[in-house]
């Protein structure tokens, strides 16, 4: 068997492959050091990522966190602008605070794009706050081990109740300390 793709590992730690697929993989990752290490990460990652927290806050969410860690970097950052944030040391959650005109919207929609333009996830009907017009996206410091990590170039697309789309772009740089 040749070394199997990342998706493969993935399933596997995630638990999705077929019985037989995953004794397969499992004979072959304990003869293969590249990948038993490259399993042994992943699985590790998953597990780390399943304690969590959602990538976008509600409110309450919000608050809460940011009473438990009232250290917390908090970024605030325009439409248009571009902003860093930085994680390590105790600095292990942070948040950007998008400021979008969101007051009026029924939806708002969350892409993050690398910047080559690559999709890198996407969510519908996020959280948001009307009252402070916000949306608030959290940042890990486990996520340095993502190839996603870097650059987010984000858009926002709110819409209101007569379908009026009002799009909002974000540069959001993430600076991870170094384990």
């Amino acid at each position: 068997m040749s070394c199997p793709s990342l998706e493969t590992v993935v399933a596997w730690a995630l638990d999705e492959l077929p019985q037989a697929a995953a004794e397969l993989f499992e004979e072959h990752y304990f003869e293969c050091d590249l990948c038993f290490r490259r399993a042994q990460h992943v699985h590790r990652l998953v597990a780390e990522l399943d304690g969590s927290l959602p990538p976008l806050l509600t409110s309450e969410r919000r608050e809460k966190l940011s009473a438990a860690e009232p250290d917390m970097p908090a970024i605030k950052v325009r439409p248009g602008e571009r902003a860093t944030l930085h994680l390590g040391g105790k600095s292990q959650f942070g948040l950007w605070i998008m400021q979008a005109a969101v007051a009026d919207a029924t939806r708002v929609d969350f892409e993050a794009r690398d910047t080559h333009g690559e999709l890198l996830f996407a969510h519908q009907d996020v959280p948001f706050d009307a009252d402070r017009n916000e949306v608030v996206l959290a940042c890990q410091l486990h996520y340095r081990a993502l190839p996603l990590a870097g650059t987010f170039c984000v858009r926002l697309s709110a819409t209101d109740r007569a379908g009026t789309r009002r799009v909002s772009e974000y540069l959001l740089d993430h600076e991870f300390e170094a384990v």
